[in-house]
């Protein structure tokens, strides 16, 4: 499951928690991702998607790149139309190892509108 902006959730130590209900996990999370700011019950997520989720990470909730892949109907970053000149996307691409998973799925979402895929 991946988030919109290409996290895989089910590598997320708060998805890990919340699915298996190890409140260590959460509390992994809570450190890991807000250096302990959060409580592990602000860390309880099933992932971003889809747009109508209730079991949502605090930090996750208030996502910019959520909210406006979810503004915008698409299902993934990777899949609108200003991928390349977004900024909330490309800042977070190297840090967070995502650039190569989201360079593949903008690749494939190309593909598949010319026909492509």
């Amino acid at each position: 499951m991946l988030g919109y902006c290409g996290v895989n959730c089910a590598e997320c130590p708060a998805y890990q928690g919340t699915v298996s209900s190890k409140i260590e996990l959460l509390e992994k999370a809570a450190q890991a991702f807000s250096n302990g700011a959060d409580s592990a019950k602000e860390w309880v997520c099933l992932g971003c998607t889809p747009a109508d989720q209730g079991f949502l990470a605090k930090p996750c909730a208030a996502c910019k790149m959520r909210t406006c892949a979810i503004a915008k109907g698409v299902q993934n970053c990777a899949a609108c139309a200003d991928y390349e000149s977004c900024q909330k996307i490309q800042t977070i691409l190297e840090p967070w190892g995502l650039a190569q998973r989201m360079t593949w799925l903008r690749e494939r979402f190309k593909a598949l509108q010319t026909g492509g895929g």
